[in-house]
């Protein structure tokens, strides 16, 4: 990866060289003492241009200051402008140029290599992770033709309800990783939200024997998301609550205000999570279930990071976990900075359409 010669960065370097010029010869001859400080002065701006844009440009600079730092042995000859220190001066700039300039080259290489690995790992963990779940789903196709040609009726019809779930689970958590486009983000209060995923798996947690309870902050809680992404996020966290909570516990679910966000909180009364896990529980593909993919964790951070929002957990072993949900609210007080539908059709960030 090529670095950007940035303006600002060039247009620093070129004032330092000049400056450093004229320093040089308008008191070389009144006050040679500062020649010494002048000399090592040059380095300043060798060492800038190698380190931010490595050899090529280093030595550049260096070969170019060296043109400006010699002439003055033309006029002025003192017992320290000699001809050989001036060339041995001219040979350390170079020298300093070209070692840091292969430095920090080998440095940008090495980095791009490792880079270049990673990539090719996590697109192997891809690979696998959706190579095992589409030989799975081939496997269950060939099982539900069997089924069709030997005519099950009811059992069949729950056989393809289950796995058309499955595969739009696979769609979902692959697609989650997509940059979101904020013109999907509508207004709607949180709550309704909440409560419509606690309606569909009440019947669900009551079965397995789990208590679902529901604590939604009164005053209710307006936010700009997509409504759809949010419901997916809960449905995720409410099932593997489900999934890990033991006959006759509890699964929380509660909702508030928090300064300029709205919060919901998904706790159960499970194992809890083992805390060397806790660091790594959000990275793609870390998982401890054996058939888990490891990405709908990390796919709902990114999907509540694109909407100014995020995720996050805490968890005692033996004690449960909480997943805590924080999204940007609106607020009906505050006086419109522009229009909410046009800004956000901007891409203008939801706390940045209120005043304070």
């Amino acid at each position: 990866m090529k670095d950007k010669i940035k303006p600002y960065k060039l247009t620093l370097i070129y004032t330092l060289t000049a400056l450093i010029t004229v320093l040089h010869y308008a008191t070389i001859k009144e006050h040679p003492g500062y020649h010494f400080l002048h000399r090592e002065l040059f380095f300043i701006p060798i060492l800038l241009t190698s380190f931010w844009f490595g050899l090529r440009h280093g030595l550049t600079a260096s070969v170019i200051i060296s043109l400006l730092y010699a002439p003055h042995i033309l006029y002025y000859s003192g017992p320290h402008n000699r001809m050989l220190t001036v060339v041995i001066q001219l040979l350390v700039f170079n020298l300093v140029a070209v070692v840091l300039g292969w430095l920090v080259d080998r440095q940008k290489k090495e980095h791009e290599e490792a880079v270049a690995v990673e990539n090719l790992a996590v697109l192997g963990r891809a690979a696998g992770a959706v190579g095992e779940e589409m030989k799975y789903l081939l496997g269950s196709l060939k099982n539900l033709a069997k089924a069709v040609k030997q005519g099950h009726g009811p059992e069949l019809e729950r056989t393809i309800e289950k796995e058309t779930e499955r595969m739009e689970h696979i769609v979902e958590v692959l697609t989650s990783f997509i940059s979101q486009d904020r013109n999907n983000l509508l207004s709607c209060d949180i709550n309704e939200i909440i409560q419509r995923q606690a309606d569909r798996h009440r019947h669900m947690v009551l079965k397995a024997g789990i208590a679902l309870t529901v604590d939604m902050d009164d005053t209710g809680c307006p936010t700009m998301v997509n409504p759809d992404k949010i419901e997916w996020i809960l449905n995720n966290l409410i099932l593997n609550a489900a999934e890990v909570s033991p006959p006759g516990k509890s699964i929380f679910i509660k909702s508030s205000r928090e300064d300029e966000h709205c919060r919901i909180e998904v706790k159960d009364e499970g194992p809890g999570i083992h805390p060397e896990h806790l660091p790594k529980i959000f990275t793609p593909f870390f998982t401890t279930k054996e058939k888990g993919q490891g990405l709908a964790l990390a796919g709902s951070r990114k999907i509540l990071r694109d909407m100014g929002g995020d995720i996050r957990v805490s968890s005692r072993l033996g004690e449960g976990a909480a997943f805590i949900i924080t999204i940007p609210r609106e607020y009906s007080g505050k006086t419109l900075v522009n229009d909410p539908v046009k800004s956000v059709m901007r891409g203008e960030p939801v706390s940045h359409l209120y005043k304070e």
